[in-house]
């Protein structure tokens, strides 16, 4: 673009030296883009009074069809002129201008380009004595890849689970495809498809047993978007795994602590490990026997008797267990 504007000024500056100079309004007649960056659309112009004018210049663009205006600028052609006054009464902030219009480049810019942006544009330069604008228009074309504005269900609308509905964007305007994860769509009646400003808009039957993908493409590009959504999937399944291992550690220290309870010896007279142990008597440090003790080779109903111990300082017919009488 830079390129285009440096000839045009080129070849207009070698005209100022002719006698007779003219009107002269030049823009591209075709200027390409691509949705979201910045568009520059080129205009240069001349006038007889190149040398010798400096009062103020007005330039404009006005959209061919409608006439209307969608940018305006002013400033005193002097160098230390006033500051330049613009007006953007459609795009605030989107439309500046791009070359310096005391050199006669009155390029606009238009930033964060979008497919609204595609329309014929007319060039104009007002002076205090004349007026001019250019001959022919500029047609702007912006294209983009496909992007998806919307996948959503709509439960409101006919059939069992509703109807997904696929909305997308692109430049041309993007083919709809729809797959699922089961991978058959057979028995699924033919997508509803509409067409308008660059969008088009899919809707399919939904089923809750199945997972939808909905692809849009065209020249530039492809992009697809699945429901229900991969991530909310992704969350629940992190959820019921995570409640899942949390389960299994609570069942595993639970199942820990009671075989270890259980192989602990009990604190009690019949426990199976403290039967037939002897314990110590505190007072006299002699060792007294249980009053239930286990032989080994007796049979059931026999009764053997412990053997006498004398306990010191007692009668030596005193003995540990004074119940039993001599046969």
């Amino acid at each position: 673009m830079q390129d285009f504007v440096i000839v045009l000024l080129s070849v207009l500056c070698t005209s100022k030296g002719l006698t007779g100079v003219n009107w002269n309004v030049v823009v591209q007649p075709q200027v390409k883009g691509i949705k979201g960056q910045n568009v520059i659309l080129p205009c240069v112009f001349i006038h007889p009074r190149q040398n010798t004018y400096t009062s103020k210049i007005t330039v404009k663009w006005i959209q061919h069809r409608s006439a209307d205006l969608i940018f305006q600028c002013s400033l005193q052609n002097q160098t230390d002129g006033q500051n330049q006054e613009c007006y953007n009464p459609t795009s605030p902030m989107r439309l500046g201008l791009y070359g310096n219009p005391r050199k006669g480049d009155i390029s606009l810019n238009i930033s964060n380009s979008q497919f609204t942006d595609n329309k014929r544009y007319i060039c104009r330069v007002e002076l205090d004595y004349e007026s001019y604008q250019s001959k022919i228009n500029t047609l702007l074309n912006i294209t983009g890849p496909p992007q998806f504005l919307n996948l959503t269900l709509d439960s409101e609308a006919t059939g069992k689970g509703g109807m997904l509905k696929c909305i997308a964007s692109g430049n041309p305007v993007p083919s709809v495809k729809w797959t699922s994860l089961s991978g058959s769509l057979g028995n699924v009646p033919v997508p509803k498809t509409e067409q308008s400003n660059y969008t088009v808009i899919s809707s399919i039957p939904f089923s809750g047993q199945d997972v939808y993908t909905c692809q849009a493409v065209n020249s530039l590009g492809r992009a697809e978007k699945t429901f229900p959504p991969n991530n909310l999937t992704g969350l629940v399944w992190i959820s019921v795994f995570g409640c899942l291992l949390l389960l299994g550690l609570f069942i595993g220290v639970g199942v820990v602590v009671r075989k270890r309870r259980r192989a602990m010896p009990q604190n009690y007279p019949n426990h199976p490990l403290q039967m037939g142990r002897s314990s110590i008597d505190q007072v006299n440090k002699t060792p007294i026997y249980n009053k239930t003790p286990i032989y080994a080779n007796v049979s059931i109903g026999e009764r053997r008797l412990p053997p006498e111990i004398p306990v010191k300082g007692l009668d030596e017919t005193t003995y540990g267990y004074s119940d039993i009488q001599k046969k």
